[in-house]
């Protein structure tokens, strides 16, 4: 018996407290806003932890809301469908006004200071469903590791947004290994493009995403990579 079966029950042993955590957050969730809340599914890995989390502690009859901004992997689709039937959840789509191309050639491509399209494309469309249909709070699989910004992150956020529809964020102290962990230890199915080498699957022709991630395209994905070289106006990763 030495260190390292210290490390691994130690490990172990926060392993397992957060998932309890995660599942009292989602409880106390229930207790008070009862069936007026949705589960927000991007289709990605912390998402989907945070789905099966819900399904499993407050049952199978959660709303489940995907937006598809029209710029998704066509595997990210066809899996959120997929996953739908397999776990015969509640999925409802929400989808921007128009396709986000048609806006890129009024505006241009978004910038690190002008990130125009994530409130017409990422943000409204599922706000405008949830307020239609009474939705008081959306649980997310939002985490603090994710970013610099959201180093402050807690169980429980309000949004600057009138009205506030409430964040609840039950995987907010994971990292990227504790999920995985989650996901392998279940057996979950989860998106094919995280065994193609994408670290983040949203947004295929993200700007803001780094010159790799369009070379991996360009192997992957090869008619979306074509078709964003020669659009028009160019794309800042064929500036180079």
């Amino acid at each position: 018996m030495g260190k390292c079966w210290v490390d691994e029950a130690n490990e172990r042993i926060y392993f397992d407290f957060k998932v309890l955590q995660a599942k009292s957050i989602l409880k106390i969730a229930k207790e008070t806003f009862g069936d007026n809340l949705a589960v927000a599914f991007s289709g990605g890995k912390d998402s989907l932890v945070v789905l099966h989390l819900a399904l499993e502690t407050l049952g199978p009859d959660i709303p489940v809301i995907f937006n598809n901004t029209t710029i998704e992997f066509p595997e990210t689709i066809q899996y959120v469908l997929n996953l739908s039937k397999m776990w015969g959840f509640k999925l409802h789509v929400t989808n921007p006004n128009r396709n986000f191309f048609f806006a890129v050639k009024e505006h241009g491509w978004a910038t690190h200071e002008n990130r125009w399209c994530c409130k017409p494309y990422k943000d409204e469309p599922a706000y405008k469903y949830m307020i239609e249909h009474g939705i008081m709070a959306e649980i997310t699989g939002v985490t603090r590791t994710e970013s610099f910004y959201r180093r402050y992150l807690k169980p429980f956020t309000m949004p600057k947004k009138d009205p506030p529809i409430l964040r609840i964020n039950p995987i907010y102290d994971w990292n990227s290994q504790e999920v995985w962990r989650y996901i392998k230890e279940r057996n979950l199915p989860y998106n094919p493009l995280y065994d193609m080498g994408y670290q983040r699957i949203g947004c295929w022709c993200c700007p803001l995403k780094g010159i790799s991630h369009y070379r991996r395209m360009q192997r992957t994905h090869p008619n979306l990579y074509s078709f964003l070289k020669n659009f028009e106006p160019k794309h800042p990763a064929f500036k180079i």
